[in-house]
């Protein structure tokens, strides 16, 4: 099996122009957005391009997730059926505005009766999303992963997205993900520029326990990669843990060994 994705690029349904590029690049999944990033004019021909790019795509290193609209909108209902009925769909569907377990049901539903093995990730971006986080990750076998949307959030509490610490909400969602046995990818860091920022993102969002982080430009993806791929050295470490101890028990360096250190060994290789 390969290892679910740590980086996440975002490109706009509208722009298909970029998509190739976008493959080119070092992401490990490809977000193809068509919700917030096209505007509502240009949504029924940015659904067309990602059916047609995912209907002639050839075999790709990456990923390919599809943020559609949400399910409380026909224009949302309509991506996911369209989607289903592809005979290449993608990998993942990403629903926004996550706040109930009733409309993963529903589009796991959708996705069974079309016949479609795409799975769901669930874009948690409001308070309400992180008050049921838990909920919506026991919702279905379909669900694959959390996302958190820090932006939609901070303006749910009325605050500025850049200066605002979203502690709580990290903390809530990684600890669902972990509920579900499912992973949890951070929010974009939206200072493009700031590099400075990205890197404390990036290390708050892997000390809360996320394994990834989206992003909204080719430029953070090495960043991102750094961060959130094991390095060499706990790689190294991870090998040694388990060669030490074959039964769940054992001695290294001088300490001890148990089975905490075992199943975080055993996700680092």
């Amino acid at each position: 099996m390969t290892a679910f994705p740590r980086s996440w690029l975002f490109t706009p349904g509208s722009r298909p122009d970029r998509f190739a590029k976008a493959v080119a690049t070092i992401t490990d999944a490809l977000i193809l957005d068509l919700e917030d990033a096209v505007a509502e004019d240009n949504k029924l021909q940015a659904r067309q391009n990602v059916a047609a790019f995912l209907e002639t795509v050839p075999v790709i290193r990456q990923r390919i997730a599809v943020r559609i609209n949400s399910l409380r909108r026909a224009i949302g209902l309509e991506d996911l059926i369209a989607l289903a009925r592809l005979a290449n769909a993608p990998d993942y569907i990403l629903l926004p505005k996550a706040e109930d377990d009733a409309d993963f049901v529903i589009a796991a539903d959708i996705l069974t009766d079309c016949g479609s093995r795409a799975q769901l990730l669930a874009l948690v971006e409001s308070a309400r999303g992180v008050a049921h986080a838990a909920t919506i990750a026991a919702s279905t076998p379909r669900l694959a992963g959390l996302m958190f949307g820090a932006a939609d959030y901070a303006a749910d509490l009325g605050q500025q997205v850049g200066p605002f610490r979203p502690d709580f909400a990290r903390a809530t969602i990684a600890n669902a993900a972990a509920s579900g046995a499912m992973p949890a990818i951070d929010s974009p860091c939206f200072a493009i520029d700031d590099s400075d920022a990205l890197e404390a993102e990036c290390s708050q969002a892997r000390a809360f326990g996320f394994i990834g982080k989206a992003a909204i430009h080719p430029a953070q993806l090495e960043v991102i990669s750094h961060h959130f791929h094991a390095s060499a050295s706990e790689r190294e470490l991870a090998s040694r843990i388990i060669a030490a101890a074959p039964d769940g028990v054992g001695v290294l360096d001088g300490k001890m060994i148990d089975i905490a250190m075992i199943r975080w060994a055993r996700r680092m290789v």
